[in-house]
Parts: C-alpha cells; sequence; structure tokens
C-alpha cells in the first residue's frame, strides 16, 4: 500500500511531531511513503529523518500572504489547490497511490469545498488544525464571513465522497459539532493534540549542565518562549511586562526558535530602544533537535504559551512543555484556554491586562514552594506514539 503525505507548512511543529509521528507509525505498518512537501522542509531539523523514510518529491511553495485578508488568503488556497493537483496528476503517471493524506488541511480547505477533490477516485483525509466557524465574533460582518460562511463551506468538504476522515485537534470545535450534526457528522474525528517524543528523564544533562552550554547564570529564573514564533505568540505582551517585575531572581527571556518576519522587525526595534529590555533576553534565532530542544526545555523554568485574542487553537508548545516538565503561562481563550482550565500544570490568565500579568509573573517566580503538576496526565492523553497510530489506523 502507498501513502501520499502532502504537507504544505514546514515549519513549527506541523513536521518535527505531527507528520513525523504518522511517518513513524507507517514506517512500522511497512507502507510505502510518499512525500509531497516544499524544498523548505530542508531547513528542518528532522530533514534527514524524512530523506531517509520517504521518498520526496519537492512542489512549488506558495508563501502565506503577508496581509491576512479575506481575499489573499483565498488566493493562497487556491494556489496551493492548483500546485497540488498538477503534481498530484503527474505523479499517479508513474505511482498507484492507495491512499492520501495532508497534515495542514487549514491551507486547501477553501477550493476543496468549491472544486472537490484534485485527487480523482482517490480516497483522502486531512487534519484541520485552526477552524474558525465555530467562534462567535462582536463585528456582525465578520461574524457572517468566518463563521456562517465558513461552516456551509465545511460542510461542502464533508459530502465530497473521496474523503474518508478530518481529523480535529481544537476541543472546543469539536464539541460545537457535537452539538450541530450533519449527515456526515461521522467523518469528523477528534485527535488529542502532542508535542513531541521528546522526554526530559531521557535527558541525563543537569539543569546546571544545560544553563553552561546555553551561558545562562543558574540564578537567573528563566521564562522561555519555542517555537516557530509569529506574531500570534503575543511576545510583545511579555516583553512590554518584563521590566516592570519585582522579583527575588533576575529574569530573563529565552527566545528560542526561527520567527516570522514580523518577529525580526519588532525584536530588532525593542532591543535596539531598549537596553534595559535587551539585557533580558537570550536570543537563539535556530531550529532545534531532538538534544538542543530537551537542553532549552531543562535549563528554563517557565514556558510561555500567550497567544493573541484573535487565535483560538491549540499549541503543541504547551503539551511539549508538559513532555519536559515545565510549567506555562497560557493564555485564558480559545482552546489553550480550555486546556489551561482543564489540566493543572501552569496558570491562565488575559495577556493584554498588564497589571494582573506583572502580578501574576511576580507570584510565580517569588513563590518558593514545590507545586505539584500533573505533568503525567497530560502526557497519557496527548502522547507522540498514539497521535499517529490513531489517525493512520483510518487510512483504508
Amino acid at each position: 500500500m502507498t501513502i501520499l503525505l502532502i504537507e504544505l507548512e514546514t515549519k513549527g511543529h506541523h513536521v518535527s511531531s505531527y507528520l513525523r509521528s504518522i511517518v513513524l507509525d507507517l514506517i512500522n505498518k511497512k507502507k510505502k511513503i510518499i512525500l509531497l512537501t516544499s524544498r523548505d522542509i530542508k531547513k528542518n531539523a528532522y530533514f534527514s529523518f524524512f530523506k531517509k523514510h520517504t521518498k520526496l518529491i519537492f512542489i512549488n511553495k506558495i508563501n502565506y500572504p503577508i496581509k491576512n485578508n479575506f481575499f489573499s488568503l483565498i488566493a493562497f488556497q487556491f494556489n496551493n489547490y492548483k500546485v497540488i493537483k498538477k503534481n498530484y496528476d503527474q505523479l499517479r503517471k508513474n505511482e498507484k497511490i492507495n491512499y492520501i493524506y495532508i497534515n495542514t488541511l487549514d491551507f486547501l480547505d477553501k477550493p476543496l469545498s468549491i472544486l472537490g477533490s484534485p485527487f480523482g477516485k482517490t480516497k483522502f483525509s486531512g487534519l484541520y488544525l485552526n477552524p474558525k466557524f465555530y467562534i462567535k465574533y462582536n463585528n456582525p460582518f465578520t461574524n457572517l464571513i468566518k463563521s456562517k460562511l465558513y461552516l456551509f463551506l465545511f460542510r461542502k468538504i464533508l459530502k465530497i465522497n473521496e474523503l474518508s476522515n478530518i481529523f480535529i485537534v481544537d476541543p472546543l470545535c469539536v464539541r460545537f459539532l457535537n452539538k450541530t450534526k450533519s449527515h456526515n457528522h461521522k467523518k469528523i474525528i477528534a485527535i488529542n493534540d502532542l508535542g513531541s517524543s521528546n522526554k526530559m528523564k531521557n535527558l541525563k544533562l543537569t539543569k546546571s549542565e544545560c544553563r553552561k552550554i546555553l551561558k545562562i547564570n543558574n540564578n537567573n529564573f528563566i521564562i522561555l518562549v519555542y517555537g516557530y514564533i509569529r506574531k500570534n505568540k503575543s511576545l510583545n505582551e511579555l516583553l512590554n511586562v518584563i521590566n516592570h517585575l519585582k522579583t527575588v531572581k533576575p529574569v530573563k527571556i529565552l527566545i528560542v526558535g526561527k520567527r516570522d518576519e514580523y518577529i525580526k522587525k519588532y525584536l530588532k526595534k525593542a532591543i535596539h530602544n531598549d537596553r534595559k529590555l535587551a539585557s533580558k533576553i537570550i536570543n537563539i534565532n535556530r531550529y532545534s533537535d531532538d538534544m538542543f530542544e530537551k537542553i532549552v526545555f531543562k535549563a528554563s523554568d517557565l514556558t510561555w504559551t500567550g497567544y493573541t485574542k484573535d487565535f483560538y487553537g491549540s499549541s503543541g508548545v504547551y503539551f511539549l512543555s508538559s513532555i519536559n516538565f515545565r510549567p506555562v503561562i497560557s493564555s485564558n481563550h480559545g482552546a489553550i484556554g480550555w486546556y489551561s482550565r482543564k489540566y493543572k500544570i501552569g496558570y491562565s490568565i488575559d495577556l493584554t491586562n498588564e497589571k494582573k500579568l506583572i502580578h501574576l509573573l511576580n507570584k510565580i517566580i517569588n513563590f518558593n514552594k514545590r507545586i505539584n503538576y500533573d505533568f503525567n496526565h497530560v502526557n497519557s492523553r496527548h502522547n507522540f506514539k498514539n497521535f499517529g497510530s490513531n489517525i493512520c489506523v483510518n487510512f483504508k
């Protein structure tokens, strides 16, 4: 059986966690794997893994639009659809594809609903990471487009005969869909989100040794901002308050990961304009492999999983922090807020309230009693191995 995997997003945990978990499960099932993706995957820390275990076919990358408006996003998706269809039509001349899985359905969902499947009669499924149709917006026009229209288009996707399943990691979206069941509701499968296969207990280095590698003072309290750093990760909310903290330990912000153009410009300006702030930032602009990921988490005290109010989805970094036994400070809205209320592995707050954020950070950093966070409960439910197997079992 030959499985075609399609990945249009090569940054963050799309590749390092989601896609890798699926490939590992398919390897165990002895399936032939073809991966259709852009050459940007060569920059990913796990490229050698995919090169070894899959047949790589590179496609032209369609850049995500700088202007995040309705029409540019629609154009982006239709261009993706065109590229995928062209490459699939070429591929099937030489390969018999038995099943297709799209790892980032969010980049194709609108043309799928309008044009149908680009894969002929071949069965396919996909992972939908950040659905917005269940959200109620204050602006009536925004609510009409992003809620009612997007829900209508989503239901059209479910009617595609060749579609086997849509996998959803957002618990609030799943709850909404369970209340508004449609004729093809059985095609929707709820999947627990995950962080990574890396576990802190596998790292023999001490916290002090990890800090020595990163050139961090043992007396510092480290807040980690990790992953692919975008505007929606609310980095500005954290940096806005860091100079106003009154703590018993010096606080440093450890920023690890590649970042988008907005964050590059924002950080450069912030550091240039504020020397005091600059002295509190440890900036590591690189992709992390397994070992380096473990090192940065073990060197840290708290993980930032903040998001702007227009982001309602889940967060791989949240579960990655739990796997590495580090508490989090999170937004209190959307899926990440829901997880924060359900699982007791840290704190959630309205990040736009600077006064409350300062108070909470002071309390966390100055509080010297040990807190028993329930990491094991989270890790047992949001498991790296189970993620891949729970998806791949549906490839029929």
